[in-house]
């Protein structure tokens, strides 16, 4: 199921933000810092086309 902009802005932010603190807590070479990365790759590279149709549309 596609998510709509906001609610993946949304799942982006919230990713980041456990990234950032597994890795401030456990390291960036850690298993939990390295999956939540992982993650908010596949977060972004759904977003980026997203947002690049977006502004597309408006130009």
């Amino acid at each position: 199921m596609m998510m709509d902009r906001d609610q993946l802005e949304t799942k982006i932010e919230s990713k980041r933000a456990e990234l950032v603190n597994t890795a401030m807590k456990y390291g960036l070479s850690s298993k939990n810092t390295i999956r939540y990365s992982q993650e908010l790759d596949i977060l972004l590279n759904e977003y980026i086309p997203l947002q690049y149709h977006l502004q597309k549309k408006m130009a």
